[in-house]
């Protein structure tokens, strides 16, 4: 990809990105969408704003339809929306999670059937070499890091960063292998993250709400497992997918596998997350997000690491 285009994707992305959210602050200030705290979880000082991963959506979906439409890539944009109307389905499934509180497991069905839609639509990989098997597999893989991006979203700043972080690696790999699409929709990714987390690092004037969880964690599912250069093994590109998304793996495995131990329902929300852990021992809301975006930037060297020795 010429460097140009890959500098006006991003910062494109980005500038629409943080017009958008700037204006959904004053959207959800006008009709009470609002994340209110809590004596629990949500401990903030003040309502915030949750309209934010709406905007977010919208500044992805347009930047990749302009950008396609613009260079031309009518096959692209066509096949572009094989990705973009399941993601959209999902924020939709999100923003009335976010103002209805939708049963759980209807939300984890929701997600099982815009996965499975995605599998439909073109986006798959092959491990066991049997469709059914390899099916399902994506399926739980596309559940696995929406939920992940969705626990993430616990810190100021700790859900976007990652996401940009994810993003970023996944747009080097697409590029050394020429994918160009993938190239595109990740540079667009990590733009309307970034543009995103200039509102929502510490202290955080807007939230994404699950609406943005959903969306970017579903973008982030499909990007690591669309980064199947011909030449890698199948081990070598399961390993790409895990370490692009390797901390909302870890930290939803940690949480996941604690509150079983302590014996309670894994769909209860807490405090019991890796950042919540850090900032318990002392570090600042923001100290902790960058410690933890250590162990993203770790994954995504080793994702692009291996994509290199795979050529």
């Amino acid at each position: 990809m010429i460097p140009l285009v890959a500098t006006s994707v991003f910062v494109g992305a980005g500038l629409l990105s943080s017009t958008l959210v700037f204006l959904s602050i004053k959207v959800a200030h006008r009709f009470n969408f609002l994340d209110n705290p809590d004596s629990e979880r949500k401990n903030q000082d003040r309502p915030i704003p949750k309209l934010g991963g709406v905007a977010v959506a919208i500044a992805f979906t347009l930047t990749v339809l302009v950008v396609l439409a613009v260079g031309g890539r009518s096959d692209e944009l066509i096949l572009s929306l094989s990705v973009l109307i399941p993601a959209l389905g999902l924020a939709v499934v999100g923003f009335f999670d976010d103002h209805r509180n939708l049963n759980p497991y209807f939300r984890l069905l929701m997600q099982a059937a815009f996965g499975l839609l995605a599998w439909l639509l073109g986006t798959r990989f092959e491990v066991t070499g049997i469709a059914v098997l390899d099916a399902l597999g994506f399926v739980v893989w596309v559940m696995l890091i929406v939920n992940g991006i969705n626990l993430l979203d616990n810190s100021d700043g700790l859900a976007a960063s990652t996401v940009l972080a994810s993003s970023v690696g996944a747009a080097i790999i697409a590029v050394i292998y020429g994918q160009t699409l993938v190239s595109i929709l990740a540079l667009a990714l990590a733009g309307a993250a970034a543009g995103f987390l200039g509102h929502n690092w510490f202290p955080a004037r807007v939230y994404m709400g699950d609406a943005g969880a959903y969306f970017l964690g579903f973008l982030l599912a499909v990007l690591a497992v669309r980064l199947q250069p011909e030449q890698a093994t199948v081990v070598a590109g399961v390993a790409i997918a895990i370490l692009i998304v390797l901390l909302p793996i870890v930290d939803t495995i940690y949480v996941v596998t604690k509150r079983l131990a302590d014996g309670i329902h894994p769909f209860t929300a807490g405090r019991d997350h890796l950042s919540h852990v850090l900032q318990g021992n002392g570090r600042s809301v923001p100290g902790s997000t960058l410690l933890l975006q250590a162990v993203s930037i770790l994954g995504v060297s080793g994702a692009v690491a291996i994509a290199v020795a795979s050529r």
